[in-house]
């Protein structure tokens, strides 16, 4: 019996994007020197309390109906699969033909609407047209904050990158200058536009290849793909926010691909792309390196690739960067992410947490919690060494995944965006186990909520009332407990099932 019939499935998630598309217009973040605010109709929504408060209930509703749909989805591949070992090799084929298109189907049908939302979960978007206008300006990124360019607030950027450098790399400063270039006459929401379109296609890039190693690998292709592309995680981040990290994903997916097929130097290649976008994607580049080595190569033959895969990938960057003239600037913008902190992130806790004690004993608590904070972090980065160094024998997927959680839990700071790293890879490196499963659909709620918790760009007077902030936040955390036990529910009779159904089959 079907949890929800597909049809149905299908348009509770559309239902759920239309939603947030039209919440968005009322709570969505514009810049205030935006022309939309010329829009009569759009001054209405976003100046009537009463818009604002049905814009920021549609967002929420309609996140939870995109959760909904997603964990449902779900629920009905691993029904599915329980009584594939009954079918015929042809009706397998089908049978896993069928899966794989629902997934791809839903996975594009709830993103379509989403494209045109005004921006929510995050005002990214909007510091990629300033950095833009930066580079067009002839200024540097990496030594210039945002506040360097007259008018940058009117753009709609947060001010916390008044004067923080970029954390990108020169291919994505390249590309916004690109996009900046092409839009100068153009409002600045086509620019923004654009770079949810540059996120889309990232997002589609990492959903073919992480198909592509599924494929490879033996895994359940609809199963990777539910995780990768179908989530409302990946939704909120890589087409509502629009964030660049699906074009790093793709290009670090990409690169393993090749790497995994014999072709390591376009696979070096494909991770050089990754650094220009965003430097962190310098952690999978030996794993290039040690699967163009092989399991059980010599120390030699490993220094050997390693030191081809860096010349390619890095060198790559660097005069990529000094063609467009940034240099290097991008080595010391690998700190640019740690200048804040989130207070979900362990090294957050536990460094607040010693520096409130190291206050109660008359030391310098902030001090304390930098210290701590940064011990951390090298912890979790002698951790990501340990494993290229003592573990280079292992599936390097599972490396790959290792390294990255343990720099990113070790963090200070953990966007939600940043848990879609670990579980896309989470996803391609197989082992799809109830335990896996679970790790992904409650990282993926407890990240939901997270982007839910995002300031709107409300009115005023809306947004200092706090009762509403409350009840909104409420509303949502009750209907995620609701959904996530009926859930466990479904996956637990599921479960029964197949048990009962396994020993009638022995009987």
């Amino acid at each position: 019996m079907q949890v929800i019939p597909p049809r149905a499935r299908l348009a509770l998630g559309l239902a759920g994007s239309v939603s947030i598309l039209a919440g968005s217009y009322a709570v969505g973040w514009v810049g205030p020197a935006s022309t939309l605010h010329d829009l009569a109709i759009l001054e209405f929504l976003r100046n009537s309390r009463g818009a604002v408060i049905i814009g920021g209930v549609l967002m929420v509703a309609g996140t939870l109906a995109l959760l909904f749909a997603w964990l449902t989805l779900g629920v009905s591949l691993l029904r599915r699969a329980g009584g594939r070992d009954r079918l015929s090799t042809a009706e397998r084929r089908e049978h896993e033909r069928v899966r794989l298109v629902q997934v791809v189907t839903s996975a594009a049908v709830w993103a379509a609407p989403l494209v045109f939302t005004l921006p929510l979960f995050s005002r990214d978007m909007f510091a990629y047209v300033g950095q833009g206008r930066l580079m067009a300006a002839g200024l540097n990124p990496y030594s210039d904050g945002m506040a360097s360019l007259p008018g940058w607030y009117g753009i709609g950027v947060d001010p916390l990158w008044a004067d923080a450098q970029t954390p990108y790399g020169p291919v994505f400063v390249w590309l916004e200058r690109v996009v900046v270039m092409a839009t100068d006459a153009l409002p600045t929401e086509v620019a923004v536009f654009a770079f949810r379109l540059l996120a889309v296609f990232g997002l589609a890039m990492l959903a073919y290849y992480a198909w592509r190693i599924a494929r490879l690998r033996g895994l359940d292709e609809a199963a990777v793909l539910w995780i990768v592309a179908a989530s409302p995680l990946v939704l909120m981040n890589f087409v509502v926010a629009g964030h660049n990290d699906s074009l790093m994903l793709g290009f670090i997916v990409g690169g393993v691909y090749y790497a995994l097929r014999d072709r390591p130097v376009l696979g070096a290649v494909f991770i050089g792309i990754a650094i220009g976008v965003k430097p962190i994607a310098l952690i999978a580049l030996p794993i290039i390196g040690l699967i163009w080595a092989g399991r059980r190569a010599g120390w030699g033959v490993v220094i050997r690739r390693w030191v081809g895969v860096a010349a390619i990938a890095i060198g790559f960057v660097v005069v990529l960067g000094w063609g467009i003239g940034v240099g290097v600037g991008w080595i010391g913008a690998l700190a640019t992410p740690t200048a804040v902190s989130s207070w979900y992130a362990p090294a957050n806790i536990i460094g607040m947490s010693l520096g409130g004690l190291a206050n109660g004993v008359g030391l310098d608590g902030a001090l304390v919690q930098e210290i701590v904070k940064l011990a951390l972090l090298a912890v979790g980065c002698t951790a990501a060494i340990y494993l290229m160094l003592r573990k280079r024998d292992a599936d390097p997927l599972w490396l790959l995944l290792g390294s990255f959680a343990a720099i990113v839990l070790l963090s200070p700071v953990i966007h939600p965006w940043y848990a879609l790293w670990l579980l896309t890879l989470l996803a391609i490196a197989g082992r799809q186990r109830l335990w896996s499963i679970r790790t992904v659909v409650y990282a993926t709620t407890f990240f939901v909520l997270i982007g839910l918790a995002e300031p709107l760009d409300m009115i005023p007077r809306i947004d200092a009332d706090a009762r509403i902030e409350v009840v909104v936040i409420g509303a949502a955390l009750l209907g995620v407990a609701a959904i996530l036990v009926s859930t466990e529910l479904l996956v637990r009779r599921r479960s029964a099932g197949l048990a009962l159904r396994t020993l009638s089959l022995r009987a």
